[in-house]
C-alpha cells in the first residue's frame, strides 16, 4: 500500500518538461542553464518560429518559457493553439510587457535574470491555473451542448425542460457515459432515431 501511494505520489510530481523560447541566443541560454540548476527538463529549445507549436505538442511539454527583452518588437502567435502555459520572461517591466504578456495569455511573469529558486513554485502555480481555465472552458462549452440537447429534446419530444435533462441523465446512467456525451448523440442523431429511443 504504501509502495503504491509513493509511485502515484512520484508521478503527480514529476520534473516539469519545458520549452525554452528566445529569439537571443544568450539570453535563452541563461534560461536553460537556470532550468537546468532546478532539475528542470528542457524539451524544446529555440527561437520562437513556426513550428513551435506543433514541436511544443509533439515532445509534450508542461509549460514553455518565452523569453522576450523587446516585446513592441515582433508579434507572436502562440495561444490558444498551444496546450500548456506560457510563462513570460523578460527584463523589461513597462506596461508594452504586461500587454504583451496578456496577448500571448501568459500564466506568469519572471523578472529576468531569472532566479532559479523560482521556477518550481512559478510554474506550479501556472500549471494549477492553466489547468484550472481548460476546466472552465470545457465545462462551460459542455454546459452549451447540454442546453441545445434539451432545446432539441424539448422540441422533437414536445416535453419540458425539466423532462428533457432528466431523459438525459437517465440515459448517461444506462449508457454509463457523461451527460455531455449523450447530448452531443442528441444532438447528431436523426429526429426519427430520438423519437424512438425517447
Amino acid at each position: 500500500m504504501l509502495k503504491a501511494h509513493s509511485i502515484v505520489a512520484q508521478h503527480r510530481f514529476r520534473p516539469f518538461r519545458i520549452a525554452v523560447l528566445d529569439t537571443e541566443p544568450a539570453s535563452r541560454e541563461q534560461l536553460v542553464g537556470a532550468v537546468a540548476e532546478v532539475g528542470i527538463e528542457v524539451r524544446v529549445k529555440g527561437p520562437l518560429r513556426q513550428n513551435v507549436v506543433a514541436l511544443i505538442r509533439a515532445t509534450g511539454c508542461d509549460a514553455a518559457l518565452v523569453g522576450m527583452d523587446d516585446p513592441g518588437r515582433r508579434e507572436i502567435r502562440l495561444t490558444p493553439a498551444i496546450d500548456c502555459p506560457l510563462l513570460l520572461c523578460s527584463s523589461n517591466t513597462g506596461p508594452e510587457a504586461a500587454i504583451v504578456a496578456q496577448k500571448i495569455g501568459a500564466m506568469a511573469f519572471l523578472l529576468k535574470p531569472i532566479r532559479p529558486e523560482q521556477l518550481v513554485p512559478t510554474l506550479a502555480i501556472a500549471t494549477s491555473l492553466f489547468r484550472e481555465a481548460q476546466f472552465l472552458r470545457r465545462a462551460l462549452t459542455e454546459r452549451k451542448i447540454i442546453e441545445r440537447a434539451k432545446g432539441k429534446l424539448m422540441k422533437h419530444q414536445r416535453t419540458t425542460e425539466d423532462a428533457a435533462f432528466q431523459w438525459l441523465r437517465q440515459r448517461a446512467m444506462d449508457t454509463r457515459t457523461r451527460i455531455a456525451d449523450v447530448a452531443r448523440e442528441v444532438l447528431t442523431a436523426p429526429h426519427a432515431r430520438q423519437a424512438q429511443s425517447g
